[in-house]
């Protein structure tokens, strides 16, 4: 009689039973200790099991949406809430929606890299991008899956003993406030998510209409319309590129010297940098031939890459950059040549602010119907404002593209260990996050791009997918390893702003300009990377474990996810002698079928008359 088969004596079933009874004896009799003097006890689970936690996220821009997406395949036993505060998913991409918004990064760079599309630019337009990100939520079905939209987190607290952080949460059409409790507090709000008015004399006496660019009103038609156009950073400059040729009369001002540069990825742009349609056979080849769409794609984004090497103050590409675009500028600029020797910049070179790709803004700086003041208005009056000598002009409209408020202070009470952010960071050259994503002493909790982030390296996409694969290991980790919190150590933080701020010097970030790297000032703490994008990637590959305190449950026990002496994976179905190699041809880890055929050929007793 044939022996049974190993699949038979191996049985998945019984290999991670246990005979040990958790009262404290076996099921013989003999007695076993469920605790030992000290009372820890022995997890009757095996390793690797995933302890169910849930995570809230706050804000559902690109950021939610990848971490939704990834964690349909990469996360096990999560639950997900995410809490926004608008009415439809986006982020800064459903709240800008100005004429001209537009990305200035090349369309087939600001996707991921599991969702590409065929765009209809070079360069796209807010109201695609928008769409890229409800066709995912779509998709995915995320926003009846995870998704509270018009809800607003109106305080965040950590509770240590029970390592949850615990919520207040306000419907923005009721008013009800909610509680809400979760292990993991994911900020996924964005860096511009704030928008502010200007501080300027006189500005509630204005009987126009008077709307900033991130809270625009579509329907406002602007043909024929006296025009004021306060700010002259990104959107500031796209919009008066966009309704210069519309408007009766455009009033515009520039403050301070500003590098309006070369494109992005300008050498596959259209003819001096500027945006152009792709052509149906254009959008086709992208289609049918996926390895070139990856090829353009990695091409352009080498060219971004090298982007960095201007920033370095003193370096050859500095200097060409910063040569290239005053040519360029003075080029375009040539009707009105006292213009271009107020703004273009003496005292910084490229980089100083983010670089302003803008087709068509010079051009219409210089156009009849618009004037340019480089000084501040006196005030704002009820039909229109004072320049800076007194005269009074009307308008019709003025479009606030004054920026956001980014001094990196939460807008709610974020509070850990008695301590609330907003006290923590107040005041000036205070900010000290972890990296760009924990803060010391706020266990469990991690930003999408906080202070001290990539601000300005190109693309988020990929950056976006980096952060997600950085806190889904922690999640991982902390699910398996039984532990309760993990929170930056202050000395590690401390170390990282000591190196950020030194490397910092040698950047043209630093340099004597107005910056919302800086918080919008000349003089303010510069809080972005300390490197190059590539750089970054690979600073973030993995946590570094050694930056942290990491507190245990099971009486602080570190090794007590150990468990029952057995693992997940002698139960769950994946190859149990999977350290041997893969038969499957897909490469899939599932215990084999095994083929019994190889009995009669290869055991001995099933040819008892070699056997000696």
């Amino acid at each position: 009689m044939a022996p049974a088969s190993t699949r038979d004596l191996n049985s998945l079933e019984d290999r991670s039973n246990s005979d040990v009874d958790v009262n404290g004896s076996t099921t013989n009799g003999e007695h076993i200790p469920k605790y030992d003097a000290n009372g820890y006890f022995i997890r009757e689970q095996p390793l690797g099991t995933k302890r169910k936690v849930r995570v809230v996220i706050m804000g559902a821009g690109a950021s939610a949406l990848n971490f939704f997406h990834e964690a349909e395949t990469k996360l096990q036993n999560v639950d997900i809430v995410c809490y926004e505060k608008n009415s439809d998913v986006g982020g800064t991409w459903f709240e800008n929606r100005y004429p001209g918004a537009a990305c200035d990064i090349p369309s087939v760079n600001y996707q991921f890299t599991w969702k590409t599309s065929i765009w209809s630019h070079y360069y796209s337009y807010a109201p695609e991008i928008k769409a890229y990100f409800r066709e995912i939520a779509d998709e995915g079905d995320f926003v009846r899956r995870y998704i509270r939209l018009k809800h607003q987190i109106s305080k965040a607290k950590w509770d240590a003993e029970a390592g949850l952080w615990c919520f207040e949460v306000t419907d923005l059409e009721t008013g009800e406030v909610k509680k809400d409790q979760a292990e993991f507090f994911i900020n996924a709000g964005g860096v511009l998510n704030r928008w502010k008015w200007p501080n300027i004399q006189g500005r509630e006496k204005f009987k126009g209409t008077m709307m900033h660019t991130a809270n625009f009103d579509e329907s406002m038609d602007l043909k024929g319309k006296k025009v004021a156009v306060l700010g002259a950073g990104s959107s500031g400059v796209q919009c008066v590129a966009k309704i210069q040729k519309d408007v009766e009369q455009l009033y515009h001002w520039v403050k301070s010297p500003i590098w309006i540069t070369a494109a992005y990825g300008g050498t596959w742009a259209g003819m001096e940098g500027a945006n152009f349609k792709y052509s149906q056979e254009q959008r086709d080849f992208l289609a049918q031939n996926p390895r070139k769409y990856l090829e353009y794609k990695k091409r352009i984004e080498d060219e971004l890459n090298q982007r960095f090497k201007f920033i370095i103050k003193g370096s050859a590409p500095a200097q060409q950059a910063r040569e290239g675009a005053a040519a360029d500028m003075r080029k375009k600029l040539a009707s009105k040549p006292e213009l271009a020797e107020r703004i273009i910049p003496k005292s910084f070179g490229v980089g100083c602010r983010r670089p302003t790709p803008a087709p068509g803004y010079l051009e219409a700086l210089c156009a009849d119907n618009a004037t340019v003041y480089t000084e501040a208005l006196q005030e704002i009056t009820e039909k229109g404002f004072r320049d800076s000598q007194g005269e009074e002009h009307e308008v019709d409209v003025f479009i606030c593209a004054t920026g956001f408020d980014t001094s990196w202070l939460p807008r709610f009470p974020l509070i850990a260990n008695g301590i609330d952010l907003r006290d923590k960071w107040a005041g000036d050259n205070n900010i000290t996050p972890y990296l760009c994503i924990g803060v010391p002493g706020f266990p469990n909790y991690w930003s999408y791009c906080g202070p001290f982030g990539p601000l300005a390296h190109g693309s988020f996409m990929p950056l976006i997918e980096q952060w997600t694969r950085y806190i889904f290991s922690a999640i991982e980790k902390m699910q398996i390893e039984n532990i309760r919190s993990v929170t930056p150590q202050e000395r590690a933080a401390q170390e990282f702003r000591q190196h950020a701020d030194l490397f910092l010097q040698r950047t043209a970030w630093t340099s004597p300009c107005r910056s919302w790297f800086k918080q919008g000032k000349e003089d303010g703490q510069v809080t972005i990377w300390p490197g190059s994008r590539l750089h970054f990637l690979h600073m973030m590959e993995s946590p570094r474990w050694e930056d942290y305190d990491i507190d245990y449950f099971n009486n602080g026990n570190r090794f007590s996810f150990m468990g029952n002496g057995f693992h997940t994976r002698e139960s769950d179905g994946r190859d149990v002698t999977y350290y041997l190699g893969s038969l499957s041809e897909e490469g899939r880890d599932r215990q084999p079928d095994w083929d019994d055929s190889l009995f009669p050929k290869l055991a001995g007793w099933a040819k008892p008359e070699e056997l000696f």
